[in-house]
């Protein structure tokens, strides 16, 4: 699910002659609804919106190799 931060508009609520399509709480926003998120992308630069990055996904311990594998003979 796509999300969105505004650091600089903490509170930013956008709207249209329909009414409000998108309210900031804390400068996020999380959507599920595709042409939200588009309209969201198409922001002017002045609004300071950016979608913000999916953490990684962790590997077990972070070491990069699968969770609950053993390494080398253990006898």
């Amino acid at each position: 699910m796509p999300k969105f931060e505004s650091p600089k508009h903490k509170g930013l609520v956008l709207q249209d002659d329909k009414g409000v399509w998108a309210k900031f709480e804390d400068g996020e926003f999380e959507t599920s609804d595709a042409s939200v998120a588009k309209r969201l992308r198409a922001l002017p630069d002045d609004y300071e919106v950016t979608e913000a990055k999916a953490p990684a996904k962790a590997d077990g311990d972070g070491s990069g190799k699968p969770a609950g594998g053993s390494s080398g003979d253990q006898k």
